[in-house]
């Protein structure tokens, strides 16, 4: 675990000059965003999480990490598996600042204080402020969408070659169209029973247990993603 630790934190600094100045014009954007007009849009501060995995790969080709990742002590499985626990992490932290601010921003309500209150559209943020779920449910979803989405694009590049990811996005997205598609033909004939979203908690608390269940469920997901990989890669090297 210490080596898993070890390369999780060169990965941040190997992000960090690149990252920390975008993350910060974003957060800070995003969240006077959602003081005035809606707490949902703190939902949108994951995307900044993004700004410290995108530039791993490109900066380590440039740099030649890839050969210093090679000579440290610390077996090649751990230096793949700290990857994906790395994904999950920065994610999560976007998360857990998301609900901070989001709170912040539904306490301090500072669309009071812009003009034409009875205006429709100042209606609609009054709104946003008083829809705790609608915003509760944004900052889980986008959170699971994008963990999900680059775990599962950095297990097929590594596998794959970062060269073949426009091929891997456009394979998956039409394999995932004809299993749709599949699905929908199965229902209406009448083949398979009809698949029906499962309702969402009615109590808060049932929100946040969900918002838990999801990030658990996220993390073994990376886990899982990061033993692929590195079993695939460390069979290569042998």
């Amino acid at each position: 675990m210490k080596d898993i630790l070890k390369i999780m934190r060169f990965d941040y600094l190997t992000a960090r000059p690149l990252a920390i100045s975008p993350a910060v014009i974003f957060v800070v954007l995003a969240f006077a965003l959602s003081l005035f007009f809606a707490p949902l849009i703190c939902s949108y501060i994951t995307f900044s999480a993004m700004v410290f995995v995108i530039p791993l790969q490109g900066v380590a080709d440039k740099s030649g990490f890839n050969k210093l990742y090679g000579t440290l002590p610390v077996k090649r499985g751990n230096i793949t598996r700290a990857r994906f626990l790395y994904i999950f992490l920065v994610h999560f932290a976007a998360e857990m600042l998301e609900l901070v601010l989001a709170v912040t921003a539904m306490s301090l309500k500072l669309y009071r204080v812009l003009p034409n209150q009875n205006g429709e559209m100042m209606q609609m943020v009054r709104e946003s402020f008083e829809d705790t779920t609608l915003t509760l449910l944004m900052i889980i979803g986008v959170f699971t969408v994008s963990c999900l989405i680059f775990s599962y694009m950095e297990m097929m590049g590594q596998i794959h070659g970062r060269e073949n990811e426009l091929k891997i996005i456009l394979i998956t997205l039409g394999s995932l169209s004809a299993l749709a598609f599949g699905i929908l033909t199965l229902a209406q004939r009448e083949i398979i029973p009809t698949l029906k979203l499962p309702s969402l908690p009615a109590t808060t608390a049932g929100k946040v247990t969900l918002g838990v269940i999801l990030n658990i469920v996220m993390l073994g997901i990376c886990l899982l993603f990061g033993e692929i990989t590195a079993r695939k890669l460390t069979k290569r090297e042998l």
